[in-house]
This record gives structure tokens, sequence and C-alpha cells, in this order.
């Protein structure tokens, strides 16, 4: 109960930020051409729907308030016309039974970390390249930009729709027996990974035994030693009580690692544009609103885990240079495989030049 309420309370200093947010809603809404009081009156002939949201993760976790953001201002907006259902916690299904589920039309919407993706669209792979952004800010800049954009598009040949980038987080190194300073430290190491072969290829490159564990299996995997560390973003550390099974947190940050909001194709385009426009915008303020909480919350996690008696280790820029040495190009020729070398050399171009792009504007 004590973790609970100290749960809610680091997501409630997020809640900041809603007032901020809200008030771009009615910019948003007049560049679309509605309204909260002509959009009631031209929704009033529509019919109502119930649009259900299946997340993995918890109830606070960034990704999950986001989507709560996101229910809060299209119902609102639509006059209770649209009701939005967020179900956690894996509920209706993990992420890979959730996108089956909403390819083949028999639920909305679901979210999802970017290697399950894969399996319905190999393009978004280019994401499992290690290292490829050094802060949040590049990362959001990059997949905000036409470069993000052209991956949510491709989405469309699977009957598939990415309506937004949800929060997850920057990927960083758990262990139970000694912290990761180097890539030496790597060595033979059992370490969990998703069931994504380019998570599996990076790890093995870096001297690791990774071992592919399901998110739901994983406390016991750790607790039984099976495993000897795993790698998540602080935000799943936290709500997996990873304290009580791992010492260490060597922030490697090796991915970044987003959640994509997918709806079904064919169910978003039988929908009123009207409905379409609301949604849409709920989406965007659900992203913002989870790259908010997370970003703002990392620091305040960090401190309970440490109070939990876990151990950080801020990992030298030379030691992540190193890792990326080792692994980036062998990952990068494994997705050029997969997907070709044309795809993978124009996305990897393009995120460089959006990157200068960033450089130019703080300069």
């Amino acid at each position: 109960m004590k973790k609970v309420i100290t749960t809610i309370l680091v997501a409630c200093a997020c809640v900041a930020s809603v007032i901020l947010i809200m008030c771009m809603c009615n910019t948003m809404l007049k560049r679309s051409g509605i309204s909260e009081a002509s959009g009631a009156k031209d929704l009033a002939e529509l019919e109502e729907i119930d649009i259900r949201i299946s997340a993995c993760n918890s109830e606070s976790h960034p990704q999950t308030l986001g989507l709560y953001a996101m229910k809060d201002y299209v119902e609102r907006i639509s006059d209770g016309k649209i009701t939005v259902s967020v179900f956690p916690n894996g509920q209706l299904g993990d992420e890979e039974v959730s996108l089956t589920q909403v390819q083949a039309g028999t639920l909305e919407m679901c979210t999802s970390s970017i290697a399950p993706i894969t399996t319905f669209q190999k393009k978004f792979s280019v994401l499992d390249i290690p290292f490829l952004f050094s802060d949040y800010e590049e990362a959001w800049m990059v997949l905000d930009s036409k470069v993000g954009q052209g991956l949510m598009e491709s989405l469309n040949d699977m009957d598939l729709k990415g309506l937004a980038w949800m929060e997850n987080g920057f990927r960083h190194i758990t262990t139970k027996s000694k912290p990761v300073n180097t890539m030496a430290d790597l060595k033979g190491v059992k370490i969990r990974t998703m069931n994504a072969p380019m998570h599996i290829l990076n790890f093995q490159t870096l001297g690791a035994n990774p071992t592919p564990v399901n998110f739901s299996e994983l406390y016991m995997a750790m607790s039984q030693n099976i495993v000897d560390g795993q790698e998540n973003p602080i935000a799943n550390v936290w709500d997996l009580n990873m304290y009580e099974v791992q010492k260490y947190v060597s922030l490697t940050g090796h991915i970044y690692d987003s959640m994509p909001l997918i709806c079904n194709l064919s169910w978003w385009n039988n929908l009123p544009a009207e409905y379409q426009t609301i949604i849409q915008e709920g989406a965007m303020i659900g992203q913002n609103y989870s790259r908010f909480c997370n970003y703002e919350r990392e620091d305040e996690l960090r401190t309970m885990l440490t109070e939990k008696g876990m151990e950080f280790t801020d990992v030298t820029d030379e030691a992540k240079e190193e890792m990326k040495n080792a692994t980036q190009s062998i990952v990068a020729d494994a997705v050029k495989e997969e997907i070709g070398a044309e795809y993978v050399d124009t996305f990897l171009t393009e995120m460089e030049e959006v990157k200068s792009d960033i450089l130019k504007g703080v300069q």
C-alpha cells in the first residue's frame, strides 16, 4: 500500500502539466474548425462509440497516464459521444496479442513497445539499433519529424494506423551480482531481453548471454536466478518491484523505447471526420503528457529505488562509446538484411539531419 501511495504521489506531480497541455486544446480545435460549443452541436447527430485501449503496464506508468489524459480530453470534447476505456496491466493480453487483436479489428487500440511491432512491420526494427539517441529531446524530435511519421505510415500496409508515440523511456541494465561499468562487465552475464532478434544480437555482441523472457514472467525469472539481470526503462524497474530481486542499475541508455499508440486502420477510416480529429488531438495530448510524466519523475524514481536498496551507476560516455562501436554497425547490418539497406541508410541519414537541426537550434 505504501508503494501504491508513493507512486500515486509521484504521478500527481505530473498533473501540473495538464493545465498547460489543455491550454493548447482551444488553439488545436480552432485550427481544425471544431470548438467545444460548436463541436457539441456538430456531433449531436453522430452515433456514440466506445474505444478500448489495451496497455500492458501499470496504471501509474507514463504511457498509461498519457492514455488517461487522452481519455479525459476525448470524452470532454466529444461531450461524451466517444467513450474511452483503458485496460492496463495486460488485462486484454500481452503486447503481441493486443496488436493481433487490433489488426483483426476485434480491438480498437493498443500500445506496444517497439520490438513486438517489428513482428507486424519489420521497418520498425530500425529503432532497435542501439545507441541511436543520446537524450530524450533528440529521440522525441526525430520521432516527431518526417522520419518518425514515415515509420507510422508504414503500418498502413498492415491495416494498422499509428496515432502517437506514447512514452516508455531509455532502456537500462539491472543486475543482481555486480554493476555494469564497462562492456567487459557484461561478459557471460545471463541477461533477460524481450524475444526480439535485434535486442538479442545486441547483447550477444556485447559479450552477454541474452535470454528471452516474457515481461509477465520476468520477476519470477529474476527471483529464481534464471537470469542474472535484465534491461528495461526505469519506470518498469519500479513497477515490477525489481529492487526486491536486483541490486544494481547501470544507466546505459542503449535503446530508446517508445510505445506507439496503434489502432485498426479500417475502423479508423470508417469513423466520422469529426471523431478522427478529436481522437488524433487527444492522442497527441496523451503523447506529450506521457513524455512529461516520464521525464519529470525519473529522478524521483531513482531516489525511491535507492531508498529501496538499489545502487545506480552512471555509465561513462567512454564506456557507452565502446559499447556503441562494438555493436551498432553489427545490428544495423542485421536490420539491413531484414528490410533492405536503402531504407535503413535513408532512415539513418534523415535521423542525423534532424539531430543536426537540433544542434543548430541551440547554438
